[in-house]
């Protein structure tokens, strides 16, 4: 959906943190977002999005033992839920990701809930953006059953295997493929599930659902910023 006006109303964007995260997998997307900007050329630009990184625990290290402390407690975020337009969940170790697939994990239930908050009317729809094997919490919620998707090239089984659980027979119901990043399509509330391959593909992700909530001008825009050449296909990248 292009929109072209540069007044656009401020956008709010959640990034769902936790210990033992890939560090590209949530700086690849925030740099993205943060390189929106309300007429870039003045002497006093603003950004479109704020951006918000939300975690169980303050301080919070990642796979490669770099820490970055949260904005806010999932528990407060979940207060404020209505407010976000976009959740992006970032991904780590495949074990990682399967101890947090608990049905009394809070992570999982902040999934959970915003992917069920109601349509929206007078606004665009809400977007899931998963990084990596961020997507197999998705898988875990059920809400990847029906769709295309995909997460680290690595991880394909991983998705597989818990979609397949989740759906109660030998079917899986979900098309794991492998791919820079996937559009799910929208859920019946109007919330688009988006899943990236690994680690760096969730920039180009991230620049995909930029397109889609304020148009492909801005989306170029920020990836000039960036000096970031998108790849949308496995055979535009060049494997040392």
């Amino acid at each position: 959906m292009e929109q072209k006006d540069n007044t656009m109303a401020k956008m709010h964007v959640c990034i769902l943190m936790f210990q033992g995260h890939d560090v590209l997998d949530y700086t690849g997307p925030y740099e993205v977002f943060a390189n929106v900007l309300h007429n870039p050329g003045s002497e006093n630009p603003k950004q479109i999005f704020d951006i918000t990184l939300i975690a169980t625990d303050i301080i919070i290290q990642s796979s490669r033992s770099l820490c970055v402390n949260r904005h806010i407690s999932i528990q407060e975020a979940l207060t404020r839920i209505m407010d976000y337009d976009i959740l992006i969940v970032p991904g780590g170790p495949v074990r990682t990701l399967k101890g947090l697939c608990r049905h009394d994990s809070t992570e999982v239930e902040f999934i959970r809930s915003f992917a069920a908050l109601p349509q929206r009317i007078e606004r665009q729809g809400r977007v899931i953006l998963s990084v990596c094997t961020g997507a197999l919490l998705l898988g875990y919620i059920g809400i990847l059953q029906g769709r295309k998707a995909t997460t680290h090239h690595k991880a394909l089984d991983a998705l597989r295997h818990i979609c397949g659980s989740i759906g109660g027979s030998g079917e899986t119901g979900t098309d794991v493929i492998r791919a820079r990043y996937v559009d799910g399509g929208a859920l019946s509330n109007g919330t688009r599930i988006v899943t990236s391959g690994g680690i760096s593909s969730g920039i180009d992700a991230s620049l995909y659902v930029l397109s889609l909530v304020t148009g492909r001008e801005i989306a170029t825009t920020a990836m000039q910023i960036m000096e970031f050449v998108r790849s949308s296909s496995l055979r535009e990248i060049e494997y040392i």
